[in-house]
């Protein structure tokens, strides 16, 4: 697992549902803390901070933003196991030019939570 890279929960009602989940922070620093947000389609009550057109990844369809309010910490060994268990589909891993987007993103955000924006400053990945 690295930075960039995406997947999916295909089963609806599972902690992390059925969205497109990026790794925003480099589990080679922390395998224990990794943090992920997931693509969400954009609508009149969604926050901006990071916003993908239709073809900027091949999941994205419509017009599409990033749900820092909904990040999720997990650890490796919990992605292993979904993987392990079928549970879990990679995707086609974003670009790094997204990849700054989602971060420079996270360090504007408004619904980020402060903890988990510190992952990403800790590790020297954004600036707060």
């Amino acid at each position: 697992m690295k930075p960039g890279d995406t997947f999916i929960i295909p089963q609806p009602g599972t902690s992390l549902d059925s969205h497109l989940w990026v790794v925003i922070s480099d589990p080679a620093q922390d395998a224990k803390a990794i943090l992920i947000v997931n693509f969400t389609t954009l609508r009149g009550d969604s926050e901006t901070a990071c916003v993908l057109a239709v073809g900027e990844h091949p999941f994205v369809k419509h017009e599409t933003c990033v749900s820092y309010r909904g990040a999720k910490v997990v650890s490796e060994a919990d992605i292993a196991t979904l993987m392990k268990a079928g549970q879990l589909k990679s995707h086609a891993a974003v670009s790094e030019a997204i990849l700054k987007r989602i971060r420079d993103g996270a360090a504007n955000s408004s619904r980020m939570s402060l903890e988990h924006a510190e992952i990403l400053s800790c590790q020297g990945l954004i600036d707060c």
